[in-house]
């Protein structure tokens, strides 16, 4: 703003006092003659309207037509309809202004020197209005800076005396309204050596941050505290919550197992019935295969996870038809329809045949699983460009909307909350198919089906 200032009384003494005085000793002299009072208001009132459209215009400097538009109207409605206006109504000569001087010369200074006023207002103006935008600007990053970084700022002087902190960092930095001991030694360490320096604090059991001290140009030192996130908490968290259903799942049924061994072992002879045998049989078996279904989802889960897929060539749609045999006297005895459905005559890929097998066979697990009798379940594959499409579509339970459409493939997520299975099914699936850089979607409606899109390049 100071250069602005200057620049605008240079340019104002230029065209008002020395080009004036120039002129006079020329003997080029100028003079203004009003007809009327009237046109001493007239004339004051266009300046004044004038001088607030440059200032408003300038200063918020908008961009939009219309705004422009009234601008412009508003300056020829003050110096041209006005004018006419008052000189229609006063009986005044057309012009209520004349201008007097002995030379033309001097008529076209004094109507340079106006123009180059006005100019210079709307410049200084409109560099007032930059630097209100810029102290705008400045007030809302120093307000985010104040209450919304998560990172904590503070400035100390040379005599390590707080100069100004955020909420986070008074937070991190300081205890008892005094820096931390780490912090000053940190402080103390820096103007010693006049260069940056960081370290790592613990602040609970919980929370850690990393602190870095450097100087300013102006003498300060800044501190900039950031909390550490640790990498593994998440995973620590993830596999917390997997133990935790793993370990309620396997108690369910070895309570189970062990119950029902107890009553084998408790009946004496005559006073059971075959019925009951078979029941307690039954029930041992259908646990123990329960408990070996979830161990197998949770050993094939760690394989995906260490072992790379072993590729070889293989045709899709031979994987399909195997995938079919191996669930066709399951829907049949089910009363289900399983088909597929297929123009291509052969579908090579480069894959795993086991992994692929096993997430097809998972995806027809499920329709049957969570669909009644005389559901229909079919598996089709189609080329689209570069890639295979396989989808598998039932007319079963369908899946919550709530779980769609990702959620359904995190590990450990169920369709139906009181559900047998692992929870490790669909996400084993997604997992073998991002190994084979492909893609997996869902779309369901409760109570009408499901549709499981594979997508797998060539």
């Amino acid at each position: 703003m100071r250069r602005a200032w200057l620049i605008a009384g240079i340019g104002l003494a230029l065209a008002w006092v020395i080009v004036p005085t120039v002129f006079t000793s020329l003997g080029l002299d100028v003079t203004l003659r009003f007809t009327s009072g009237e046109a001493y208001g007239v004339m004051l009132f266009t300046l004044g309207v004038t001088v607030i459209i440059l200032v408003r215009v300038s200063y918020r400097r908008p961009r939009l037509r219309r705004t422009w538009a009234l601008a412009a109207a508003g300056l020829v409605g003050v110096w041209v309809f006005l004018p006419f206006f008052v000189s229609q109504t006063q009986n005044h000569p057309l012009a209520l202004v004349f201008i007097v001087a002995n030379h033309p010369v001097g008529v076209l200074w004094f109507l340079g020197a106006f123009l180059i006023t006005l100019l210079l207002l709307t410049y200084v103006t409109a560099q007032a209005g930059r630097v209100a935008e810029a102290n705008r600007r400045r007030l809302n990053i120093l307000t985010l800076v104040q209450d919304q970084l998560i990172e904590g700022v503070a400035l100390f002087d040379q005599q390590q005396k707080l100069m100004w902190a955020n909420a986070a960092g008074r937070r991190y930095l300081l205890q008892s309204s005094a820096p931390r001991t780490e912090v000053t030694r940190l402080l103390q360490r820096s103007v010693e050596s006049r260069r940056s320096t960081a370290q790592s604090l613990t602040l609970s059991e919980t929370e850690r941050i990393n602190v870095q001290v450097a100087p300013t140009p102006d003498g300060a030192y800044s501190v900039i505290a950031r909390p550490l996130q640790n990498e593994s908490d998440a995973a620590t968290l993830f596999y917390e919550r997997f133990m935790r259903r793993i370990v309620h799942d396997m108690r369910n049924p070895l309570a189970a197992v062990i119950a029902h061994a107890g009553n084998l072992r408790a009946l004496e002879d005559g006073q059971s019935s075959a019925t009951d045998w078979r029941a307690t049989a039954y029930t041992i078996e259908t646990e123990a295969q329960r408990l070996t279904r979830l161990v197998d989802s949770l050993l094939f889960d760690a394989r995906l996870s260490y072992v790379p897929p072993a590729l070889q060539k293989l045709d899709l749609l031979d994987l399909i038809e195997e995938v079919y045999f191996q669930h066709d006297e399951r829907a049949i005895r089910e009363g289900k329809t399983l088909e597929i459905d297929s123009s291509l005559k052969s579908a090579p890929l480069e894959g795993d045949q086991d992994l692929l097998a096993r997430a097809l066979s998972n995806l027809v697990d499920n329709s049957l699983k969570y669909s009644r009798s005389g559901a229909q379940i079919r598996v089709s594959l189609e080329k689209a460009d570069d890639q295979y499409v396989i989808r598998v579509v039932d007319t079963g339970d369908g899946i919550p909307p709530d779980l769609l459409p990702d959620k359904i493939f995190e590990a450990l997520v169920r369709g139906r909350p009181h559900d047998s299975g692992s929870g490790l099914g669909l996400s084993i699936v997604k997992k073998i198919v991002e190994l084979h850089h492909g893609s997996i979607s869902a779309e369901s409606i409760v109570g009408k089906g499901t549709i499981i899109t594979l997508w797998l390049p060539i």
